[in-house]
Formats: C-alpha cells, sequence, structure tokens
C-alpha cells in the first residue's frame, strides 16, 4: 500500500470528536469526588475547564495539558501541524510557554502505509522546532482510527498566568482568528472541497501557533484567555460568564469567518454532531437576536481545531500595547464585543 485517504478513516476530525459537553460534565464531576486529596500547590486543576493544570514550583509555575485527535485533512504533514499547534496551544492560552511534550499516536498499521506516518511526525516536529519544545517520548498503540497529539509541560510566572473566566467589566472580547474550521473539515471530508486547492491564507489559519498567548500573558490588562476549540465560540464564552456577574455583548457582524464556510454550514453540519451538541448545552447563556441566520448560528456553536484565541482586555491596554504587538502579530486582533455587568449571558447583537 502507497496510498489512503485519512479523512475517511476519521470518524470525526479534529476537536469535532470530543464527547457532548454535558456527558464530558458528568465525567468530570466524578472524577473529582474520587479526588479528594488537597495539594495546596495545586493552583489550577479541571474545576472550571480551564486550559491547562497550574502547579506551583516557587518562581516559575508548571502548565500541563494533554490534546489528542482523529485528523480533520488528508495531507498527514498537515495532520501532524495541526495537531501538534493544537496540543501546544493550551500552554500558550494561559500566558505560559511549552518546554516539553511526549507524543500519543496510534493508527492501523495495515492501513495507513509509514511514510504517512513519518510525514505526520515531521510536520509535528516542524511546529515543535519553532516553538522551542522538545519530544523526549511518547505512547502509540494499534488502534483503527488515527490519533495524534501530545502531553505538554510548559512554564510561566504567576504574574503571566491568565484564566478562562476573569474578565472585568468594560473589557474588549477579542479572538485571534476566523471561526469555520469545522465547517471547513466537514466540508473536506463530504468531497465538498478539493483540500488540494486551499488558498494558503486558509492553511495558515488551520496551522497557526498561538504563540501570541506568551506575550499577552505579559499584560496586566489582558484579564481573561483561552482558546477556541471543539466547544465552539459560543461554549467557550460560556465558560468565560458562567455563574458570574458578568454578560458578554456581541456584535455578530465583527465575528471574522474563513472564507466560503458560511456558504458551506447548511451542507457540512449534519445532525446529530458537535454543532449540535454545542447548541443544545449552550442555549441557557444565550440572547439571540431576532433575524440572526441559520448559517450564522451553525457558525457559532462551530466545533474549531486549533482554533483562536479568545480573550478579554481592557481599552487603555488594547490601543496601546496591543496596538505594539500588531506589528509582530497582524491579523490577530479581531474585536467582537464586550464585557458588561450582567447575569451571566451572551448578548448576540
Amino acid at each position: 500500500m502507497t496510498s489512503c485517504n485519512l479523512l475517511e478513516l476519521s470518524e470525526s476530525g479534529g476537536c469535532g470528536c470530543k464527547i457532548p459537553p454535558n456527558m464530558l460534565g458528568r465525567i468530570l464531576k466524578t472524577t473529582s469526588q474520587n479526588n479528594d486529596a488537597i495539594d495546596p500547590n495545586l493552583l489550577l486543576g479541571f474545576e472550571t475547564s480551564d486550559d491547562c493544570a497550574v502547579y506551583n514550583f516557587g518562581d516559575k509555575h508548571l502548565l500541563f495539558s494533554t490534546d489528542f485527535f482523529s485528523s480533520t485533512v488528508n495531507s498527514p504533514y498537515l495532520f501532524g501541524k495541526i495537531a501538534a499547534a493544537n496540543a501546544l496551544s493550551d500552554i500558550y492560552a494561559t500566558g505560559g510557554k511549552p518546554l516539553i511534550v511526549n507524543s500519543i499516536l496510534a493508527f492501523p498499521p495495515e492501513d495507513i502505509p509509514m511514510p504517512y506516518v513519518e510525514d505526520m511526525i515531521k510536520g509535528a516536529q516542524e511546529v515543535l522546532t519553532q516553538c522551542n519544545a522538545k519530544n523526549v517520548g511518547g505512547h502509540t498503540i494499534k488502534n483503527a482510527q488515527p490519533l495524534y497529539g501530545f502531553a505538554v509541560i510548559g512554564e510561566a510566572q504567576q504574574h503571566q498566568i491568565k484564566r478562562n473566566n476573569t474578565p472585568q467589566v468594560g473589557d474588549l472580547v477579542i479572538i485571534t482568528k476566523p471561526i469555520g474550521i469545522g465547517v471547513l473539515s466537514n466540508a473536506l471530508k463530504m468531497n465538498l472541497l478539493n483540500e488540494d486547492i486551499l488558498p494558503e491564507h486558509t492553511i495558515e489559519y488551520i496551522t497557526r501557533v498561538n504563540k501570541i498567548g506568551y506575550e499577552l500573558g505579559k499584560l496586566s490588562g489582558v484579564h481573561s484567555m483561552t482558546d477556541i476549540t471543539g466547544f465552539g465560540l459560543i461554549g467557550h464564552l460560556s465558560e468565560m460568564v458562567e455563574n458570574s456577574n458578568f454578560d458578554v455583548s456581541i456584535n455578530t457582524s465583527d465575528i471574522p469567518l474563513i472564507d466560503g464556510v458560511k456558504d458551506l454550514c447548511i451542507k457540512a453540519t449534519k445532525n446529530p454532531s458537535g454543532t449540535f451538541n454545542n447548541i443544545s448545552r449552550y442555549a441557557k447563556y444565550l440572547q439571540y437576536r431576532n433575524d440572526i441566520s441559520e448559517e450564522l448560528k451553525l457558525l457559532l456553536h462551530d466545533p474549531q481545531t486549533n482554533g483562536g484565541l479568545l480573550i478579554t482586555v481592557d481599552q487603555h491596554t488594547y490601543e496601546s500595547q496591543l496596538a505594539a504587538l500588531s506589528d509582530s502579530y497582524p491579523d490577530q486582533f479581531h474585536v467582537i464585543g464586550q464585557v458588561n455587568q450582567g447575569s451571566g449571558k451572551i448578548v448576540l447583537k
């Protein structure tokens, strides 16, 4: 065998293969009931669905996260790049930088040629090298569905650490990538798109590493940060305001979309799917405007794989320090709304 189709071997790709949010909530509740030991050095666990664990080691804090999934593309090289970038993103989304990783790799040896596996590793290694993260080991098993990802250890100083649920009234809400990666993946799997002719800027979106998170971690005016993954933009906004005295007001016309996904999303989003699981789970947080289109509703809940960062930042920091960062990180600050006093709602305008 010299070739295969990774998408045909992937039941559901990328962060779209996450289990439904309600089921995950029960799993985490069960886990917490059997996690009685209290360690004062454990500063952040899974209690607020944050991006990684944080452990106090004195001047530096250790960050730890794990992420792996099946492919969202047919190219093994791009799959490797996306898997590595997505796994490192949790560290960057907490304001830290990655140090070392262990790989998590599973595939059916009888269905995937070895050159494909080698290309996956090459793609991932390119990203790891770019981020100065060292692969120090891992675990590889046989599995009917190809899976790839990493357990990542990183570091950050105390003042750099950002959480997903600490916005302040008046903050601007910003995302760093366009929305629609899940629709794009589904369209590729359904042969509605040809992967070989994807625009270069689209490939850049889906493979971009969220390295900017490390720089944002240094800014005191950045109050909250997370990455947008399998629970979609609305799901991660919900985590930001759940059980709080805040609302987020979102201007839907300001949300950037990947070129072409709005025209594809009805055909490329089937029920049941991660999108419809997200719609059901997060409906209670939403206040819709009356004329929102079905396409936009789907895209707001679209599972993102290696999606952008979602941050809140005060106006002064945005106008001064983020403007300076724009030179090194162009087209990565899309203002989509504002944090207001409220009762934990997402208001779509």
